[in-house]
């Protein structure tokens, strides 16, 4: 470490040893070594305060990481590691996302039908009354989807792929509240199953181990040296286009925006919708929404349903007002132009549609639950 500071310079210059992460790692673990070497020799066994110091002598089990930096091999592979930590936390968040999603489908697809009858005969129980008058036990199953926690914990197994064939056929088997499960009475649930395991367990999992392989191909000695030299030639770019854009100012000037002609009240709800205050708002609606679903769970109160429903109620009001008002400041062409304006258009309408189906108790005239447009909510996450 001294030859290295000698020969280098300790802190200034471009090359000196503290410019250098794995110069730094070297030189805490050699000064973690000094002062335990001092606390050894100072410690007779009175004073506490050495005493605790002497902790400080299990940092030298970080010593084997010296060998890194010197092993190309190893450096690189920790390099991948790093470098791979900013993409792995936006899969994370994407894994995180696919979780709740399918957890809160789950909520609204088997809340408090995972449950069945224990006991010698069950061939005639068909519900949970029959189960107690019998006096069999009415049991929950280990792995369900009352609430949003225990369907986030049901959806870890069937990402690990172990034992998740017993919660797909539970689901299979599930007839309702408090209803005894009958063998393979919907399979058509086996698309939620099927679903959750492709897309989360084959596709969103493994690419966690595409990232870090896509890093490893792309870490190499001179990474360093190369993203400078890149940094160089964006900087050279960006100069170059402001000198253009300087020397065509004059006519991009004279282009007029397309909200130039619009009346004063107009301009005043354009200028709304596009405040960067706006988005945060709805941001923040949106998490509520999503916190508001997420506390749905099975045997909940009376109450808290009520809540709930005029809390949707609210939120689908806020996105109502929304749409309209950026249909107006953007105009029907300029808005539906853009996807996820579309995105937006379609869970309005699908939480209209909900609503409405629910409050005029359509649901025996239909040929759907309307259960399942109003699961369609959860796509607001989307946004």
């Amino acid at each position: 470490m001294a030859i290295k500071v000698v020969a280098l310079g300790f802190c200034f210059g471009s090359q000196s040893y503290l410019k250098s992460s794995w110069n730094i790692l070297d030189g805490i673990l050699v000064f973690v070594s000094l002062v335990d070497i001092l606390v050894s020799l100072a410690y007779t066994g009175t004073n506490r305060i050495l005493g605790i110091l002497r902790v400080l002598r299990l940092l030298r089990t970080l010593r084997p990481l010296r060998v890194i930096s010197r092993a190309p091999g190893l450096k690189l592979v920790v390099e991948t590691l790093i470098t791979s930590l900013r993409p792995i936390g936006n899969i994370v968040l994407i894994c995180c996302a696919f979780f709740i999603v399918f957890g809160i489908l789950g909520v609204q697809l088997f809340k408090g039908k995972f449950y069945h009858c224990e006991g010698l005969d069950t061939r005639n129980v068909t519900n949970k009354s029959d189960c107690l008058q019998a006096n069999y036990k009415w049991i929950r199953r280990k792995y369900n989807f009352d609430n949003l926690i225990q369907a986030l914990m049901s959806l870890f197994v069937l990402s690990c792929k172990d034992g998740w064939v017993n919660i797909m056929y539970d689901g299979l088997d599930a007839v309702g509240v408090d209803q005894q499960p009958v063998r393979n009475h919907n399979p058509w649930m086996l698309l939620y199953f099927i679903s959750f395991l492709l897309i989360v367990s084959f596709f969103v999992l493994n690419m966690f181990v595409g990232v870090v392989v896509e890093n490893f191909h792309k870490c190499r000695q001179d990474q360093e040296e190369e993203e400078a030299r890149l940094r160089e030639e964006k900087r050279l770019k960006m100069i170059d286009k402001k000198r253009r854009s300087k020397e065509n100012g004059g006519a991009e000037a004279k282009q007029r925006p397309y909200y130039a002609d619009y009346s004063p009240l107009r301009l005043t709800i354009h200028t709304l919708c596009t405040s960067h205050y706006l988005d945060l708002f709805i941001t923040f609606i949106i998490c509520i929404n999503v916190f508001t679903m997420s506390i749905e769970h099975y045997n909940q109160p009376q109450y808290l349903e009520e809540v709930l429903k005029y809390c949707n109620y609210v939120f689908t009001i806020i996105f109502v007002i929304e749409a309209l008002l950026k249909l107006v400041a953007f105009g029907f062409h300029r808005f539906f132009k853009d996807r996820w304006n579309q995105l937006d258009v379609g869970i309005v309408a699908l939480s209209i549609m909900g609503i409405t189906l629910e409050e005029l108790k359509m649901k025996a005239a239909l040929p759907i639950n309307p259960t399942i447009i109003r699961i369609m909510r959860v796509l607001r996450i989307a946004r």
